[in-house]
């Protein structure tokens, strides 16, 4: 791993939607997932719930060797590290069948995203005037794809800032020239200044986005798979 490299892991987490495999894999996780676990109603949800912290494991154990069982503490505005090594940053995320781990010594933040049929008045509500206006001005056919960038670009600069929803998703703007949205050409602003930011996109799933937020100078280009 190069100094201060920005790695992303995909698993999918279909396999483990059944009660048998919940039941085998509850021992691998920490407590606290566990009773996170136990009181999810669905099976997908208990699933990605599962898989996230199964994805984890396998990334710090394949960059940094740190072998399970990990202990995840919180800090007091959101943000999670790993117990005893606060050098290491991650950053978690999961849509549909999928869960995504960046992992990386800068801070970070991920987010997938599986597109439907959006509200795309949601976009008045929670994006600011320029992304507003950048949106609707789009072709109706790019509008959903539209909307879930900028979404998943928006919850990735939020968990990298380690505030989450804490920061308001219209205090700060994504910027682009672009009617569909590329690593290249996208620029974040916070009250008129922009952010030193490198942003990554992955398109390697139909029907899904996938963004990267970091102030490392290496993120690494592709994304990496790990079997659950």
């Amino acid at each position: 791993m190069k100094r201060g490299e920005t790695r992303i892991f995909i698993a999918d987490v279909l396999s483990l939607a059944e009660p048998s495999q919940i039941e085998i894999y509850l021992n691998e996780v920490s407590k606290e997932r566990r009773e996170k676990i136990k009181k999810l109603k669905t099976l997908t949800a208990k699933a990605l719930s599962l898989g996230a912290e199964l994805v984890l494991q396998k990334a710090v154990r394949q960059v940094y060797g740190i072998e399970p069982p990990l202990k995840i503490r919180i800090l007091a505005e959101g943000k999670p590290l790993l117990h005893n090594y606060p050098k290491i940053h991650f950053n978690l995320s999961h849509s549909g069948n999928y869960v995504v781990c960046g992992i990386g010594a800068r801070p970070l933040g991920v987010d997938i995203q599986k597109m439907a049929e959006p509200n795309l008045n949601l976009a008045k509500r929670f994006f600011s005037e320029t992304e507003v206006t950048w949106l609707f001005a789009l072709p109706p056919e790019k509008q959903v794809q539209g909307f879930y960038d900028l979404w998943a670009i928006k919850e990735a600069y939020m968990k990298y800032t380690g505030k989450g929803f804490r920061l308001p998703m219209n205090a700060f703007t994504v910027k682009s020239n672009e009617q569909i949205l590329t690593e290249n050409g996208i620029s974040i602003f916070e009250a008129e200044k922009k952010v030193p930011v490198l942003v990554k996109t992955h398109r390697l799933l139909e029907d899904y986005v996938l963004w990267g937020i970091t102030d490392s100078v290496n993120f690494q280009k592709t994304i990496e798979w790990i079997r659950l």
